[in-house]
């Protein structure tokens, strides 16, 4: 957790639950983002999901992503945590850009309203095939470990 500010390790801190074992720990890739952010449609909705820098540069604040040997929680900076019990097929699609960063996506939210679907899981990671093969790799174990995987 070396890479996390004090903020973001008190965050961690207080969605860990005793005795968990913390197998990786994540945020998304820096990028630039617009001074003044849209909060319409997709853009919008994907830049409240995860912080950036703005154009002005002032940080704002991002996710924290957590692989536990349990489950794949995403802590935002504020809102409800997201969270995903570890099982085989959990991850539904994985999205990787030329310089290998990318998105693991477990699950999407669908908007009625707005007919669109906003995908939920570790996105904009820097080694998005690392980060599938931990998430895979902890599924299984997780699997094996239980008294109906026999």
């Amino acid at each position: 957790m070396k890479n996390l500010s004090a903020e973001e390790q008190n965050r961690v801190a207080a969605v860990l639950r005793t005795e968990e074992e913390l197998l990786w720990v994540g945020k998304p890739c820096a990028t630039l983002a617009p001074a003044a952010p849209t909060s319409t449609g997709i853009w919008g909705k994907l830049k409240g999901i995860f912080g950036s820098k703005t154009a002005t540069g002032t940080e704002v604040a991002a996710p924290v992503y957590l692989l536990t040997a349990k489950r794949a929680v995403v802590v935002p900076a504020t809102g409800a945590i997201q969270e995903w019990p570890l099982m085989l097929g959990m991850i539904q699609k994985v999205n990787e850009e030329p310089d290998g960063s990318g998105d693991v996506i477990f699950d999407h939210d669908y908007d009625e309203r707005t007919e669109t679907r906003t995908p939920r899981g570790f996105l904009r990671v820097a080694d998005v095939d690392r980060v599938r093969m931990l998430v895979s790799s902890a599924a299984d174990a997780a699997y094996n470990a239980s008294p109906w995987s026999v």
